[in-house]
């Protein structure tokens, strides 16, 4: 709007200039009249350079001093002008300049009642020797007097469309800053929080040997993973694709302390892209730490196929554990952020069904490639 503003206003000062001779040349008074122009200048660059620096209308006393200015003029007409130039011609220079003050009064003042006295209080200005002094200029005062109500009228409608669309790109831009620092927080989670509960087991005394173990075997993974990651450039690739046996048997090979059948023959020809894989085998060894963690299980079966005539393939993961109420226990981050979300993020399908004393299954679905 401040673009909107010194353009018109500048404009008005270009269509003023070449008839201000003439104008002088006719004034009753051209002494005065030359000095309002030179008032009206001088405010005008000074207005003008403020609301560019700024890079808005600088409303409040400014905006003042502008519809002051131009009432002045307007009210000053009778002094310097033959009342014949008081209304439809260039040498009342005052209604052009006066038009300029209502836009901007419009566009500056944060209350509409502002607007509406400063709007009416120039029109009364403009009335004042146009209409109660000359009644032989009523009709076209008239006429005039309306282009104050819809300069008015139409400045406010567009500049407070441009506020609303300015606060709601604010808003837009803040959104997805939270959501930018909300996705960097859960990258962040999905790193840390199986190596968290490895920590946390191995901080624990009298754990067997065989599944102290197999936590060291995954803390030396972890760390090596997490230099990775802190080492990686932005955007880094994944790997190179897998088939899908290899993948569940990879996903497992940390959990040798737990009792595992892999039942994953029929899933050695299916092949799986490298960011589902990545996503895949996190996924399973999230589930993997659960089952470890929470089921106590003494039972795992982890099933790998790809049904014909389906065009997907499946991977279960069964455990005879403690199981949960899904109605009373809500999903926690591992298996609502690390397997469901992530996996869902790529394609895959994920199911989880559990019950109490019944166990946990975690069933994984996605499309076959080319499918």
């Amino acid at each position: 709007m401040v673009i909107a503003f010194v353009s018109l206003r500048i404009g008005t000062l270009l269509d003023i200039l070449p008839a201000a001779p003439h104008g002088l040349a006719r004034a009753s008074d051209s002494g005065l009249d030359a000095a309002l122009m030179g008032v009206a200048l001088v405010e005008t660059v000074a207005l003008c350079t403020v609301a560019v620096r700024r890079r808005r209308y600088p409303a409040g006393w400014w905006a003042w001093l502008d519809v002051g200015v131009a009432m002045a003029v307007l009210l000053c007409e009778p002094w310097y002008l033959h009342p014949e130039d008081w209304a439809g011609t260039w040498t009342a220079w005052g209604g052009a300049l006066s038009v300029n003050a209502v836009f901007g009064a419009a566009i500056g003042f944060p209350a509409r009642w502002q607007t509406a006295v400063a709007t009416c209080g120039v029109a009364t200005a403009y009335a004042f020797p146009s209409v109660v002094l000359s009644h032989a200029h009523a009709s076209i005062a008239a006429s005039n007097l309306v282009s104050y109500a819809v300069f008015a009228v139409a400045a406010r409608s567009s500049a407070t469309f441009v506020r609303r669309l300015a606060r709601d790109a604010d808003l837009s831009r803040e959104h997805a800053a939270i959501a930018a620092r909300q996705a960097e927080r859960d990258r962040h989670r999905l790193l840390l929080h199986d190596h968290g509960t490895i920590l946390r087991l191995l901080s624990e005394p009298g754990l067997e040997p065989a599944l102290v173990e197999a936590l060291r075997r995954q803390a030396a993974a972890g760390a090596l993973r997490v230099r990775s990651f802190l080492a990686q450039p932005d955007g880094a690739t994944a790997g190179a694709p897998g088939t899908l046996a290899a993948l569940v048997r990879r996903a497992g090979e940390s959990f040798s302390d737990l009792p595992i059948d892999y039942a994953v023959d029929l899933a050695t020809d299916v092949m799986i892209p490298p960011a589902v894989a990545d996503a895949l085998q996190e996924a399973l060894a999230t589930v993997l730490h659960n089952v470890r963690t929470y089921a106590a299980a003494s039972h795992v079966v982890v099933h790998a196929d790809a049904p014909p005539g389906l065009g997907c393939w499946e991977v279960s993961v069964r455990d005879d554990g403690h199981g949960f109420d899904q109605s009373r226990r809500p999903l926690g981050f591992g298996l609502r952020v690390q397997v469901s979300r992530a996996l869902a993020e790529v394609g895959v399908e994920s199911q989880i069904r559990s019950a109490v004393g019944a166990g946990t299954v975690v069933l994984l679905r996605g499309r076959l490639e080319g499918q």
